[in-house]
C-alpha cells in the first residue's frame, strides 16, 4: 500500500491488488478489505496528531463490488470526529480504472489513554 495523500484527517491511498490478496474466487479477499478499513482509519486518526491510535471498539465493512489481481484500489480515509474517548473514522474504496464503489467501512477506535502519549503532536483539550 502507498500513501498518496495525508491531510489534517484524512488519508488517501492506493494499493495494487496481487495474488496473495485474493480468496478462492480470484477477487480481493473480504479479510484484506476490512484489514484496509483497520489500518486506514487508524492512519486517518494519526494524521490529526496521534502518534498512538488508540484500540479498535467496533468495525463493519458493507462489501459492494469487488477487485481482481491487477486491479488498483484506491482507499480514502477520514476521521469524522477525534473526541475525549472515541474516535470515528469512515473510509471508502474505488476501482481506480473504472471509478468503481467497492467498499464503505466506519471504523470507532477507544482513543481515551492515547491521548496521554507524550508523542502526540498536539496535547488534547477537553472542552469543559
Amino acid at each position: 500500500m502507498a500513501i498518496t495523500n495525508a491531510t489534517d484527517g484524512k488519508v488517501n491511498a492506493e494499493i495494487l491488488i496481487q495474488a496473495q490478496h485474493l480468496n478462492r474466487l480470484k477477487i480481493a479477499h473480504g479479510g484484506m478489505i476490512a484489514s484496509l478499513v483497520d489500518v486506514c482509519g487508524s492512519l486517518a486518526v494519526a494524521s490529526k496528531g496521534m502518534h498512538h491510535t488508540g484500540v479498535s471498539t467496533d468495525i463493519n465493512v458493507s462489501y459492494i463490488g469487488s477487485v481482481a489481481k491487477g486491479d488498483t484500489l484506491l482507499v480514502n480515509a477520514e476521521c469524522l470526529k477525534l473526541g475525549k474517548t472515541l474516535a470515528f473514522t469512515f473510509v471508502e474504496m474505488h476501482n481506480k480504472t473504472d471509478g468503481r464503489l467497492i467498499a464503505q467501512g466506519r471504523h470507532t477506535k477507544f482513543v481515551g489513554i492515547a491521548h496521554t502519549d507524550p508523542e502526540n503532536e498536539f496535547k488534547f483539550k477537553a472542552k469543559m
